[in-house]
């Protein structure tokens, strides 16, 4: 038996890194995913993987920045599988900028996605799940797994709107867990630096700024790691698949660090 056989997962962000890494694990656990993306040929992409691997799967185009979308995600994935298990709030972006640099278009933007879109549609899945029968006897009705970051655990030069959004999640995580403890579990992920498309864009925009060669940037932070490299996705997909399996049933409100050993508390 895989460790999430008959599991109904919905991935935010999932068109690509690390949600998509988290969505094929899902599958190869025996989830159904729901693959959510606001880049819709993205998302069939990711889906269309997940069914490679036997694994059945739907593509949604969702722009969590709006409620009214969020909302109507929740209610098909309830609508067409009856239950919504695991809900990954995995949608992110980024912008680098300077303190001084930043304008109330780029917080805005940071802050529509990473932090008002996850805490609404944490909270339109929440309703959902309150609502329906345990996953099993004496286990939660469901689970909600958060994408903050090492970022949100302080400070950072160049990524204040992002690590202020990132702190918010993790605060988001806590309080949704107090609250919703014990019908349901609800934790974050604190990647550090990941090999993906968003690291991509850091590194362009974080070079262009200092006037430094393409991918320096990206060089510097991943051979900074104690474990000498940067995470690949599947490196977060494998917490993520823990979380949401039985293994994790007791575990609520902590935020974990995939970061190689960046953050040590």
């Amino acid at each position: 038996m895989k460790n999430l056989d008959g599991c109904i997962a919905l991935v935010t962000g999932a068109g690509r890194g690390i949600g998509a890494a988290i969505s094929m694990r899902y599958a190869r656990e025996g989830a159904t995913v729901v693959v959510a993306d606001l880049d819709e040929t993205n998302a069939r992409t990711v889906a269309d993987q997940v069914r490679s691997l036997g694994a059945q799967a739907e593509a949604l185009a969702v722009d969590v920045r709006e409620t009214a979308q969020s909302a109507a995600m929740i209610d098909y994935v309830v609508d067409r599988f009856g239950r919504i298990d695991v809900l990954v709030n995995n949608a992110g972006v980024i912008r680098v900028r300077t303190l001084l640099d930043t304008k109330p278009e780029d917080w805005d933007f940071i802050q529509n996605v990473n932090a008002r879109g996850l805490f609404f549609t944490l909270q339109a899945g929440a309703r959902k799940m309150l609502d329906q029968a345990a996953l099993g006897e004496g286990r939660p009705r469901g689970k909600i797994i958060n994408m903050a970051s090492v970022a949100g655990r302080g400070g950072r030069a160049m990524l204040g709107a992002y690590s202020a959004s990132k702190a918010t999640v993790i605060n988001v995580t806590q309080t949704a867990a107090i609250e919703f403890a014990p019908r349901l579990t609800v934790n974050s992920i604190c990647p550090g630096p990941v090999d993906t498309e968003m690291w991509k864009q850091i590194d362009r925009e974080w070079s262009e700024h200092e006037n430094r060669p393409q991918g320096s940037v990206w060089e510097e932070r991943s051979h900074a790691v104690p474990m000498d490299r940067g995470a690949t996705p599947e490196d977060v997909a494998g917490v993520a698949a823990f979380l949401a399996g039985p293994d994790a049933d007791y575990i609520t409100g902590q935020s974990y660090h995939i970061d190689g050993g960046v953050v040590m508390m």
